[in-house]
Protein backbone atom coordinates (compact mmCIF):
# COMPACT_ATOMS: atom_id res chain seq x y z
CA UNK A 1 0.00 0.00 0.00
CA UNK A 2 2.91 2.56 1.15
CA UNK A 3 4.58 1.67 -2.20
CA UNK A 4 1.15 2.22 -4.35
CA UNK A 5 1.19 5.61 -2.77
CA UNK A 6 4.73 6.19 -3.35
CA UNK A 7 4.52 5.70 -7.27
CA UNK A 8 1.24 7.98 -7.42
CA UNK A 9 2.70 10.63 -5.66
CA UNK A 10 5.96 10.37 -7.62
CA UNK A 11 3.99 10.42 -11.08
CA UNK A 12 2.15 13.44 -10.02
CA UNK A 13 5.18 15.00 -8.78
CA UNK A 14 6.70 14.43 -12.24
CA UNK A 15 3.52 15.70 -14.15
CA UNK A 16 4.25 19.06 -12.00
CA UNK A 17 7.35 19.56 -12.78
CA UNK A 18 7.16 18.54 -16.19
CA UNK A 19 4.16 21.26 -16.44
CA UNK A 20 6.81 23.57 -14.82
CA UNK A 21 9.18 23.17 -17.35
CA UNK A 22 7.25 23.05 -20.35
CA UNK A 23 4.88 26.46 -19.21
CA UNK A 24 9.25 28.07 -18.79
CA UNK A 25 9.79 27.45 -22.32
CA UNK A 26 7.08 29.33 -23.21
CA UNK A 27 7.51 32.24 -22.07
CA UNK A 28 9.32 35.10 -24.35
CA UNK A 29 12.79 35.69 -23.41
CA UNK A 30 13.08 39.21 -22.59
CA UNK A 31 14.64 41.48 -25.71
CA UNK A 32 17.79 43.30 -24.76
CA UNK A 33 19.49 45.86 -27.08
CA UNK A 34 21.80 44.15 -29.77
CA UNK A 35 25.55 44.20 -27.76
CA UNK A 36 26.92 43.97 -31.00
CA UNK A 37 28.73 47.62 -32.24
CA UNK A 38 26.81 49.35 -34.76
CA UNK A 39 29.50 49.60 -37.72
CA UNK A 40 31.71 52.99 -37.72
CA UNK A 41 32.22 54.36 -41.17
CA UNK A 42 35.50 54.47 -42.17
CA UNK A 43 37.33 58.58 -42.65
CA UNK A 44 37.21 59.73 -46.06
CA UNK A 45 39.62 62.61 -47.60
CA UNK A 46 37.86 65.67 -47.84
CA UNK A 47 36.09 65.34 -51.22
CA UNK A 48 34.34 62.38 -49.28
CA UNK A 49 35.17 59.96 -52.31
CA UNK A 50 38.42 58.17 -51.48
CA UNK A 51 39.53 56.03 -48.52
CA UNK A 52 43.29 54.91 -47.88
CA UNK A 53 44.29 52.26 -45.28
CA UNK A 54 47.79 52.10 -45.04
CA UNK A 55 49.68 48.70 -43.01
CA UNK A 56 53.20 47.60 -42.90
CA UNK A 57 52.62 45.40 -46.07
CA UNK A 58 51.52 48.10 -48.57
CA UNK A 59 48.47 50.76 -48.90
CA UNK A 60 45.14 50.46 -49.80
CA UNK A 61 43.08 53.13 -51.44
CA UNK A 62 39.70 52.88 -52.38
CA UNK A 63 37.98 55.38 -54.29
CA UNK A 64 34.01 55.44 -54.78
CA UNK A 65 33.21 58.01 -57.06
CA UNK A 66 32.95 58.35 -60.80
CA UNK A 67 36.88 58.61 -62.25
CA UNK A 68 38.68 58.88 -65.48
CA UNK A 69 41.03 55.72 -66.14
CA UNK A 70 43.88 56.09 -63.28
CA UNK A 71 47.13 58.53 -63.99
CA UNK A 72 49.21 55.90 -62.42
CA UNK A 73 48.47 52.58 -64.29
CA UNK A 74 50.98 50.65 -66.50
CA UNK A 75 51.09 52.95 -69.95
CA UNK A 76 50.70 49.64 -71.49
CA UNK A 77 47.41 48.54 -70.35
CA UNK A 78 45.21 50.06 -73.13
CA UNK A 79 42.29 51.96 -71.74
CA UNK A 80 38.73 50.95 -71.97
CA UNK A 81 37.17 53.74 -74.35
CA UNK A 82 33.64 53.92 -73.10
CA UNK A 83 31.95 53.54 -70.05
CA UNK A 84 31.93 54.75 -66.38
CA UNK A 85 34.72 54.16 -63.72
CA UNK A 86 32.41 54.25 -60.35
CA UNK A 87 35.16 52.25 -58.26
CA UNK A 88 38.59 52.14 -58.15
CA UNK A 89 41.13 49.84 -55.49
CA UNK A 90 44.17 50.87 -55.75
CA UNK A 91 46.66 48.62 -53.34
CA UNK A 92 50.30 48.81 -53.39
CA UNK A 93 52.58 45.88 -51.85
CA UNK A 94 56.18 44.84 -52.07
CA UNK A 95 55.26 42.17 -54.37
CA UNK A 96 52.52 44.49 -56.51
CA UNK A 97 50.83 47.40 -57.20
CA UNK A 98 47.09 47.04 -58.30
CA UNK A 99 44.28 48.29 -59.83
CA UNK A 100 41.17 47.22 -59.56
CA UNK A 101 37.71 48.58 -61.39
CA UNK A 102 34.03 48.60 -61.55
CA UNK A 103 32.93 49.61 -64.81
CA UNK A 104 29.26 50.04 -65.71
CA UNK A 105 27.54 51.66 -69.16
CA UNK A 106 29.46 49.54 -71.28
CA UNK A 107 28.23 48.06 -74.74
CA UNK A 108 27.84 44.37 -75.51
CA UNK A 109 30.70 43.27 -76.98
CA UNK A 110 33.24 45.49 -74.75
CA UNK A 111 34.52 41.90 -74.10
CA UNK A 112 35.52 41.32 -77.66
CA UNK A 113 37.02 44.86 -78.41
CA UNK A 114 38.88 45.02 -75.64
CA UNK A 115 40.76 41.58 -76.08
CA UNK A 116 41.36 43.30 -79.94
CA UNK A 117 43.11 46.84 -77.80
CA UNK A 118 45.29 44.15 -75.78
CA UNK A 119 46.32 41.84 -78.75
CA UNK A 120 47.53 45.76 -80.82
CA UNK A 121 49.28 46.46 -77.50
CA UNK A 122 51.70 43.60 -77.40
CA UNK A 123 49.58 41.05 -75.03
CA UNK A 124 49.37 36.93 -74.86
CA UNK A 125 45.29 37.04 -73.82
CA UNK A 126 43.16 34.53 -73.67
CA UNK A 127 39.32 34.49 -73.38
CA UNK A 128 35.87 32.93 -72.24
CA UNK A 129 33.04 34.81 -73.59
CA UNK A 130 29.41 33.56 -74.15
CA UNK A 131 27.08 35.73 -76.32
CA UNK A 132 23.50 36.63 -74.22
CA UNK A 133 20.47 38.72 -74.70
CA UNK A 134 21.91 41.19 -72.22
CA UNK A 135 25.44 41.12 -73.75
CA UNK A 136 28.55 39.15 -73.44
CA UNK A 137 29.40 37.87 -70.51
CA UNK A 138 33.22 36.36 -69.09
CA UNK A 139 36.62 37.38 -69.32
CA UNK A 140 39.44 38.27 -70.65
CA UNK A 141 43.29 37.62 -69.85
CA UNK A 142 46.14 39.38 -70.64
CA UNK A 143 50.00 39.07 -69.92
CA UNK A 144 52.93 41.22 -70.96
CA UNK A 145 55.79 40.79 -68.90
CA UNK A 146 55.17 41.72 -65.61
CA UNK A 147 51.74 42.60 -66.14
CA UNK A 148 48.29 40.71 -66.04
CA UNK A 149 44.87 42.31 -66.87
CA UNK A 150 41.63 40.59 -66.64
CA UNK A 151 38.36 41.74 -67.38
CA UNK A 152 35.36 40.12 -66.31
CA UNK A 153 31.95 40.41 -66.06
CA UNK A 154 28.06 39.97 -67.86
CA UNK A 155 26.23 42.61 -69.28
CA UNK A 156 27.03 45.94 -69.15
CA UNK A 157 28.69 46.14 -65.93
CA UNK A 158 32.74 44.68 -65.43
CA UNK A 159 35.41 44.50 -63.48
CA UNK A 160 38.99 45.15 -64.36
CA UNK A 161 41.95 44.57 -62.66
CA UNK A 162 45.47 45.36 -63.75
CA UNK A 163 48.35 43.88 -61.63
CA UNK A 164 52.22 44.82 -62.26
CA UNK A 165 54.54 42.76 -60.34
CA UNK A 166 58.01 44.34 -58.54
Amino acid sequence: MIRNVFTKTAGRLSLIVLAAILGACRQKTPEHPSAVPEPVPAATDSAGSAVTIESGRGSVVIIDAAKPWPDNAPADVPKIPYGTIRKIIRTETPEADSWDMAIDGLPEHVLRDYEALLKAKGFETTSMIVPEKEGDRGSVTGIKGPISVVLIGSGRSMSLSIIQKQ
